[in-house]
């Protein structure tokens, strides 16, 4: 995970701890809303993936909150995860480039095919591949 914590800081120019934590929050929301047996396979391959995400908590849309209830479970995972990462001080560009880095790290480990698998099962997700 490291090495991955290391490339979004590069990638964005945030803080260590602000990229860990970035990280976390977008694995939780892959975790959290993605194909669970193509996660499982994917967090599998991607060692420290399921420490990070639980690290750093969910991403709002499961167990409650206004976001994650105004999303109705469809939208409310991504919507409330940006809305996490926004507080936590990154702008729009710079989640998009989280997204990316966190994603063609992902392919690089468990390969394209589960990688585009697992974000097709993700609203919104898709576009970073």
């Amino acid at each position: 995970m490291q090495e991955l914590i290391d490339r979004v800081v590069a990638a964005t120019d945030l803080s260590p701890e602000t990229a860990e934590k970035a990280t976390g929050i977008m694995l939780s929301l892959v975790r959290n809303q993605g194909d669970k047996n193509k996660v499982e396979q994917l967090f599998a391959a991607v060692p420290g993936a399921a420490e990070l995400a639980s690290q750093h908590g969910g991403d709002g849309a499961k167990g409650g909150g206004l976001l994650g209830m105004l999303g109705g479970g469809l939208m409310g995972g991504p919507l409330a995860a940006v809305t996490k990462l926004q507080a936590a001080g990154l702008n729009m560009n710079q989640i998009k480039t989280l997204g990316k880095e966190t994603l063609g790290y992902a392919e690089e480990k468990a390969g394209k095919d589960l990688v585009r698998d697992v974000a097709n099962s993700i609203p919104g997700i898709s576009s970073y591949l």
